[in-house]
């Protein structure tokens, strides 16, 4: 069997994360890894058997022996470091999200990836989790009936970041808005189509929080799609409380309600749980790895596509817009 070589940029906690899972398969062959914190890169390469830890990131880029890059840094760091791999000749990509961190990046890697004819595949994971497969198929069947809103809430009540973290910084993580809420983002897209305006009001970090206390990040956005579709979305990272993290998609026949372990159907008449096939946590990103190495095997892209993970970060962009100016409305 033709080993599939993957190098790795980054070697922190997402860069783990898909690390784990590709060394479970068989056919992928881990190369090399750099972190600007080199204790932690030699780490990351004994943990999960990478052939070398490299001193720089043009060290990586350099290898034309490997089919496959991961890149794992920081959000505003994913645009240049792209557009370096494209230089460097890697035609498969994967980058964690969101795709970028300021709307004018898009516009030069859509060019330089159609220049390259390379795949870019963006890490929004939640388009491979079974419950969420399943309602994709039957909003498309109209088993729901038509649309008319969804909501999204997620609450992260275990965060205990602190001001010196990348989470912990609005400037460059985008807090909970582009972090987390471009996961829905991209749900909410791929049910409904293309986005028309959003509005949202956040409390961003140290944008409104003295240093004297603790950090945390609590958002609240109105997203309108050209179908009429509205959706509400909720996100926060807080130090206590209840978590919880769901979906509601209510048509006029039925409302379907996820968790992302279970699908249920609700109406007047009826409740029905719907057979999803959930396999544990986390089996979603060994199916993102395995996605990935299937499109470094036979050339063809995979979701999520470079295109979706930009319209996903587009929007989030467009909160964080709303949320700096008191919630202004943002037409797309």
């Amino acid at each position: 069997m033709k080993k599939v070589r993957i190098s790795f940029i980054a070697a922190g906690r997402m860069a783990n994360s898909m690390a784990s899972q590709l060394k479970t398969l068989e056919q992928v062959e881990l190369v090399g890894v750099y972190d600007p914190l080199q204790d932690r890169c030699a780490d990351f390469a004994r943990k999960y058997g990478f052939q070398k830890s490299c001193s720089s990131c043009e060290e990586v880029l350099s290898d034309r022996s490997v089919d496959g890059l991961v890149i794992c840094n920081y959000c505003p760091q994913h645009c240049e470091t792209i557009l370096a791999a494209l230089s460097a000749g890697f035609r498969s990509i994967f980058c964690e999200k969101p795709a970028i961190r300021q709307v004018a990046e898009a516009a030069r890697l859509r060019e330089a990836v159609a220049k390259s004819g390379a795949n870019v595949m963006i890490g929004h994971h939640r388009k491979h989790i079974p419950a969420c497969i399943r309602l994709k198929e039957m909003i498309d069947a109209g088993r729901l009936g038509k649309i008319r809103f969804a909501k999204v809430n997620f609450c992260n009540s275990w965060y205990s970041r602190d001001w010196d973290d990348y989470f912990a910084s609005y400037e460059k993580s985008g807090g909970t808005t582009l972090d987390m809420v471009t996961h829905y983002v991209d749900l909410l897209n791929w049910y409904f189509g293309e986005a028309e305006s959003t509005s949202a009001r956040a409390v961003m970090l140290e944008r409104t929080l003295p240093k004297d206390v603790q950090p945390c990040d609590y958002v609240n956005a109105t997203l309108a799609y050209r179908n009429g579709v509205i959706c509400g979305i909720e996100s926060s990272y807080q130090r206590y409380g209840v978590s919880y993290d769901t979906m509601e998609i209510y048509g006029d026949q039925y409302a379907a309600v996820t968790d992302y372990r279970t699908l249920k159907l609700y109406n007047k008449e009826e409740t029905i749980e719907v057979k999803v096939g959930f396999e544990k946590i986390g089996s979603e990103q060994l199916q993102q790895a395995k996605t990935f190495v299937g499109m470094i095997e036979d050339g063809r892209p995979r979701q999520t596509t470079l295109e979706e993970g930009l319209a996903a970060a587009r929007v989030g962009l467009g909160m964080l817009e709303s949320c700096e100016q008191g919630g202004k409305l943002i037409q797309f």
